[in-house]
């Protein structure tokens, strides 16, 4: 029997670090980046504190397409790689796609309180976020009320559950600035 802790995975250097420089560059300075929204479509900064930008978007990419296009299908073969380790170490979960890639931005200050990726409006099956840089402090992962807490390197992928039994929460980001991507699998 395993334990609720042996379903969350960290996948170190999922994403090379010349792909998370990339991702950075063409996205870090853009206009489109917007405040984070909880459930379906509420802005509730006191829940949730970052900026956000969906990067698989139609008109994100058209913006500079050659380039996005490109770091999307490198972001989705990353994530494949994610996938087939987390399908192979767990037989019963069937993963038939990605929910696309949302990039956050979690500033010094920043934060997701403890909350659950899953909901009748947007049914997941696993989560899977990519840390993008590490010359940040704080905004670690953590998980069951803090019990368990996981501080990435650059490139690091962590995967868990979406449901209910695996609640966790970003913890504010105490210097410099946190990015990372987030995908969820059905």
């Amino acid at each position: 029997m395993k334990n609720l802790n042996e379903y969350i995975v960290v996948i170190k250097n999922a994403i090379t670090d010349p792909l998370c420089d990339a991702i950075l560059e063409e996205f870090k300075n853009i206009d489109e980046w917007q405040d984070a929204v909880v459930g379906l479509g509420r802005v509730e900064k006191y829940a949730r504190n970052c900026k956000t930008v969906i990067i698989s978007y139609p008109h994100v990419i058209e913006k500079n397409k050659k380039i996005r296009l490109k770091l999307d299908k490198y972001i989705f073969l990353s994530a494949s790689k994610c996938i087939q380790e987390y399908n192979t170490k767990f037989p019963y979960c069937k993963i038939e796609e990605d929910s696309g890639y949302e990039l956050l931005k979690y500033s010094e200050g920043c934060f997701y309180l403890q909350h659950t990726d899953s909901f009748k409006a947007r049914p997941r099956a696993v989560s899977c976020s990519f840390i993008l840089n590490d010359d940040f402090e704080g905004g670690e992962f953590a998980f069951f009320d803090k019990e368990l807490k996981y501080k990435l390197g650059k490139g690091d992928a962590i995967m868990f559950p979406s449901n209910f039994m695996y609640p966790h929460e970003i913890m504010p980001v105490t210097k410099g600035v946190r990015y990372s991507i987030v995908t969820w699998f059905v």
